[in-house]
């Protein structure tokens, strides 16, 4: 489990997160939405321990992260960030060996090779295993990544895999794509957590939905407790309807066109 308890973050005078508490277990998804600069983002990075809280402390699998040396860290937890762009030439494998780097020392081992190859399989990049990755499409730069870091805790039992935006600017093919894949990890036993833009995307896809506003929790539960206009209107500022949809588990949420 990832325990998030009284998450605070400040730059200067500036409150960017404030009281922030969540958990995430193995085999669930929880989507963080919000609107631009509701914190979603420097929260992702506090987990990531790209950045450090101000106040509050985060625990993994009941161990305070800070206790974790990076060696460890690296096999409980892999990070899909929003922006992977690459100055230098490398074929899709070699990149997705990258992330069996925590794991060997000095050259990939059978178990290694079979992980990597197995990831390319499953996102879909595997024909691509020899391609020069910035020959790739976006979208088909975003699965090579995807499959990096999968690859990276793949056999880690009880690791979780962080996804800032992943289906940022890919079409609606890339999009699911992506997401299966990380519902599949989910029901693996993995925990994930995923911020997304799409709310019907993370209505679809999650299992919780943490809402935030100006740094602050305004709701978290599952998509049927949580997705409601009243809530919707206060973390965007627009009126919405809500539509029944056979085979979805929450209202499908549509933008009324109507003066917040």
């Amino acid at each position: 489990m990832i325990n998030v308890k009284n998450i605070s973050y400040q730059i200067s005078k500036k409150q960017l997160l404030q009281n922030i508490s969540f958990s995430v277990k193995s085999g669930e998804i929880v989507a963080i939405i919000g609107a631009n600069g509701a914190g979603k983002s420097t929260l992702l990075k506090i987990l990531c321990q790209e950045i450090n809280p101000t106040a509050g402390q985060i625990f993994i699998n009941n161990k305070i992260t800070n206790n974790y040396n990076l060696g460890e860290l690296a096999k409980l937890r892999a990070v899909l960030a929003q922006h992977n762009t690459l100055s230098m030439q490398f074929t899709v494998k070699e990149l997705v060996t990258m992330g069996r780097y925590p794991h060997f020392k000095h050259r990939p081992q059978p178990n290694d090779v079979a992980i990597i190859n197995q990831t390319m399989q499953e996102t879909g990049v595997f024909e691509f295993a020899y391609r020069d990755y910035n020959t790739l499409s976006g979208g088909e730069q975003q699965r090579v990544q995807l499959a990096r870091v999968l690859a990276q805790i793949y056999d880690s039992p009880n690791a979780f895999l962080l996804l800032d935006e992943p289906t940022n600017g890919l079409d609606l093919l890339y999009q699911q794509q992506i997401l299966n894949t990380a519902r599949k990890m989910a029901n693996k036993g993995f925990g994930v957590v995923c911020i997304l833009h799409d709310i019907n995307l993370a209505s679809a896809y999650a299992d919780k939905i943490l809402i935030l506003k100006n740094g602050q929790n305004i709701a978290l539960g599952s998509p049927s407790e949580v997705i409601n206009c009243y809530n919707i209107h206060k973390a965007f500022n627009i009126n919405v309807q809500l539509m029944p949809c056979e085979g979805f588990n929450c209202p499908l949420v549509v933008p009324s066109f109507l003066s917040a």
